[in-house]
């Protein structure tokens, strides 16, 4: 008869008292195996070996050796974006890919670009400023690229080769974000030009002094043509590495914490033509770490806010692009009934007075329907063409400026003569009062001015408009963004440069190429241009001075549509100031410029 389990260790114990051996215990069952998982390790399509690991525990790291090659690192998948972490416990099977490389010495010279409040990052103002300072230091025989700099919360930066941009390494490069306690250093945010996570910028979130370190293996770089804007000419901007990454040390707190001001301005798609102005029309006024700006905003304009960093030294003051930004994911919930946006840019509802109000966190919004502005008359004054400050007065209607159709609140005077080093700006009195000095008005002065290399500010004190460049121009003021234009004048029609700029076409950057600038017509009435779209592409158009290579120029977007195109239909958007393709195709683009206008035309 089979005794039971529990028979077998009651006998064995009774054995035990009989024989008297106090040490004697019941014999215990062995306790069945853990589950395991098999690990596979692999260099593409060779398995290279495996082992089998208990459930819960972690699989020992190697070294394989693969002749004529240098070994890189672990991969978590078979596309090596992705370190694979050996301290992870394995709770399935496994495969783990090899990185192997031909070693190539990288002779390419990487800087530092981006924006904030370190010195390093102020200096650099996105690139626009590039020393030996931003250079990282090549390691002898290696192909490793250090850096050892201040970083502050809020700063935004990439590893390039130069103020394109190329070849740039940014967030989606870094080894670890946090230090061994779980504080956060950094994160990513945006993009330049690629829109991948490699191409979005190092946002520092815990500020300190760190060495930085960029480990690159040219030999399998690649390019990533599906990357939005993608072109030829411009693919070393999308040149991305295979292998490459940054690691970093924080060293300490931050070594030279000079002091800074951040200032809050608001730019758009029509108050400012999506440029940076910065001038008391566009600036949040700062009361102890709170912001406010009232300003009268169109219904359907397109909006954000954007930083400017000024630092005071030695007497000396300094500005840099700041890299904080006010967007929609800032608005509190009550401000959804004046402002529509959930992230990014904002949309004014209606047309009317907005007062923001920014505490560093949350932006609150208040809006007044009846607050508009008043109208009026606007003259030019300055030492131009042998006149003096004044003269507008006594002799006003030679020096005022008239509106290019009723309404349009764009004001113009046309062929004025301007030698070098003759200075202007344009006054504004309510329409219909008399021009004099005993009047209240508000002066448009260099701050106001879209870029133009012809001119400058007049001093660090003087912000009236210095000419640089001697000639005959038209001077224009957009009375809604405060923005003065001042074009070479010429009879004829070819005055502008008008270049297409969209999410699809060309990632929002236009960079100054044919492919995307609109010709002028034979009977010389518009400007034309035929591009092929994608459903749901957003797109606008940047008008510039002819000849133009630098700046930002007025924003064109849905606003300016025709009612003479048989396709107009197919890119008006449902709300927002950008056009909005709803059905793929090819279609020829008309801006008159006589009514300042888009039309959309069906190509066959």
């Amino acid at each position: 008869m089979k005794k039971s389990r529990f028979t077998l260790l009651a006998l064995g114990a009774a054995v035990c008292m009989f024989l008297g051996l106090a040490a004697c215990k019941p014999q215990e069952e062995p306790e069945p195996e853990g589950n395991t998982h098999t690990v596979t390790f692999m260099d593409g399509e060779t398995v290279l070996k495996t082992e089998e690991v208990e459930d819960g525990a972690t699989v020992t790291e190697y070294t394989p050796e693969k002749e004529g090659y240098e070994f890189v690192d672990w991969f978590a998948t078979p596309s090596k974006n992705h370190e694979y972490d050996f301290s992870s416990p394995v709770k399935e099977d496994v495969t783990i890919y090899a990185g192997f490389t031909l070693f190539t010495d990288d002779t390419r010279e990487f800087y530092v670009l981006g924006s904030g409040t370190s010195e390093l990052l102020f200096t650099s103002d996105w690139g626009a400023v590039i020393t030996d300072a931003h250079k990282l230091t090549k390691a002898d025989g290696k192909n490793e690229y250090s850096i050892t700099m201040d970083l502050k919360e809020g700063d935004q930066f990439q590893f390039a080769i130069d103020a394109e941009w190329a070849n740039k390494r940014g967030y989606g490069y870094l080894d670890t974000l946090t230090l061994d306690d779980g504080t956060e250093v950094f994160s990513g945010e945006g993009s330049v030009y690629d829109d991948s996570a490699k191409g979005s910028n190092i946002v520092c979130e815990y500020s300190g002094n760190y060495t930085l370190t960029l480990y690159t293996y040219p030999n399998d770089d690649y390019y990533n043509t599906s990357g939005t804007g993608y072109t030829e000419e411009r693919k070393e901007i999308y040149n991305i590495g295979t292998y490459d990454k940054i690691t970093w040390v924080r060293n300490g707190d931050v070594i030279n914490d000079s002091v800074t001001i951040t200032d809050f301005y608001i730019k758009g798609a029509d108050i400012t033509g999506w440029a940076d102005m910065y001038n008391a029309n566009t600036q949040m006024l700062n009361n102890g770490g709170t912001y406010t700006l009232s300003v009268y905003l169109k219904e359907g304009d397109q909006f954000m806010f954007t930083s400017r960093i000024t630092k005071i030294e030695d007497g000396e003051t300094t500005y840099s692009t700041g890299s904080v930004y006010i967007k929609a994911e800032n608005l509190d919930d009550a401000s959804a009934q004046y402002v529509g946006g959930e992230t990014g840019n904002m949309t004014a509802l209606a047309s009317g007075t907005y007062t923001f109000t920014y505490d560093g966190t949350t932006l609150s919004v208040s809006f007044d329907a009846s607050a508009v502005p008043e109208a009026y008359d606007y003259y030019l004054d300055g030492t131009f063409d042998g006149n003096n400050y004044g003269d507008f007065i006594t002799a006003p209607d030679e020096f005022k400026m008239t509106e290019t159709e009723e309404g349009s609140g764009v004001y113009t005077i046309s062929e004025v003569t301007l030698t070098e080093g003759a200075e202007l700006l344009i006054r504004s009195y309510l329409e219909g009062e008399t021009a004099d000095w005993n009047h209240t008005h508000v002066d448009y002065q260099y701050a106001n001015m879209a870029a133009n290399p012809a001119f400058s500010a007049a001093s660090a004190t003087n912000n009236n408009i210095l000419v640089l460049t001697e000639g005959v121009y038209d001077v224009s003021f957009d009375s809604y963004s405060k923005i003065i234009t001042i074009t070479a004048h010429t009879d004829s029609a070819d005055t502008l440069d008008i270049y297409i700029k969209g999410s699809g076409v060309n990632g929002w950057d236009h960079g100054w190429s044919e492919d995307y600038r609109m010709k002028l017509s034979e009977d010389e009435t518009s400007y034309e241009i035929t591009i092929t779209f994608t459903a749901d592409d957003d797109f606008g158009f940047e008008l510039h001075p002819k000849g133009a290579t630098e700046g930002y120029g007025t924003y064109l977007g849905a606003s300016c549509m025709g009612t003479s195109g048989d396709a107009n239909a197919v890119f008006t958007p449902e709300s927002g100031t950008n056009f909005v393709c709803s059905a793929a195709g090819t279609y020829k683009i008309v801006y008159n410029i006589a009514n300042e206008t888009m039309d959309f035309y069906t190509v066959a």
